[in-house]
């Protein structure tokens, strides 16, 4: 985090001044301790000089107390921070097409060698759809695919509710009385689509947290590039030197896109040696 957290705001900031939008919200992270385990490790973690400056105890839950259920004590996330992709890659795409620096028209594998024609590196940043790039076989995946809720709480406070909430899942205020509540997990899944079994099961969750009634305004799900090492690829491909692969960030994709991305650009322009714990080579 002390690596990352920096670099993440830094990166994110500059594209608000240069996209001329906000869209790094930084707010804590409220806990929910609820067993005397529970507290006393967070007492002691809280207590540990690693950790001083990232976490805290809370006397109160602010504006959350009158939507949880009682019995909780309460510990603070500092260092925590929402970027708004959808607002930010809406921006960032009409601004690169009006600077006719997009290219719409669909891409196959096939076409890899025409673009090296033109440039000097083609880099895939795919997403889980690299499971299927003929020029990176049998990376070791672990594709997780999730689901979240998008809720409004019934009492009109919740507009006031700024910190998230982290427990059993995570409630991230949106704006406008929303919130994003989520996520799961799934390894074996039949398709992209939410599911009924997801939904029932992050109620079950949000139910051990709060107890406010509210309405379900949508229902998402995605999958997430993870690795079974838990470590991004970065790197060449084995069979073609100039095509590339930025991928595997996994779920903590928002922290770690700026860091490694920096990283991977430091190669391609100054020729700087990529970390072999992120090396697709590996």
């Amino acid at each position: 985090l002390d690596e990352f957290f920096p670099v993440a705001q830094r990166n994110y900031q500059e594209m608000e001044s240069m996209l001329g939008i906000s869209i790094w919200e930084k707010r804590p992270i409220l806990r929910l301790l609820g067993s005397p385990e529970e507290i006393n490790d967070w007492s002691s973690r809280c207590a540990h000089a690693d950790y001083a400056q990232h976490l805290g105890e809370r006397s109160d839950a602010g504006d959350w107390t009158p939507f949880l259920k009682p019995g909780f004590h309460f510990g603070i996330i500092r260092q925590a921070a929402r970027v708004n992709f959808p607002k930010l890659l809406a921006s960032f795409r009409d601004q690169i097409l009006a600077a006719d620096r997009l290219i719409t028209t669909p891409f196959d594998y096939q076409s890899a060698d025409q673009y090296l024609k033109e440039y000097d590196r083609v880099v895939f940043c795919e997403g889980y759809r690299a499971l299927h790039n003929p020029f990176f076989p049998d990376l070791p995946w672990q594709l997780a695919k999730g689901e979240a809720l998008i809720i409004r709480f019934k009492d009109p406070l919740a507009v006031k509710i700024v910190d998230m909430l982290k427990k059993t899942s995570l409630i991230a205020p949106l704006g406008d009385g929303l919130f994003w509540a989520g996520g799961s997990y799934q390894w074996h899944y039949p398709d992209l689509e939410p599911s009924a079994g997801e939904r029932d099961y992050i109620l079950q969750r949000l139910g051990e947290m709060v107890a406010a009634p509210f309405d379900i305004v949508d229902h998402v799900a995605g999958v997430r590039p993870s690795v079974k090492d838990r470590r991004p690829f970065l790197g060449p491909s084995k069979q073609h030197p100039r095509i590339y692969i930025y991928n595997g960030l996994g779920t903590k994709g928002a922290l770690l896109a700026p860091f490694w991305a920096e990283h991977l650009a430091a190669h391609l322009l100054e020729g700087k040696a990529i970390e072999k714990e992120v090396n697709v080579i590996r």
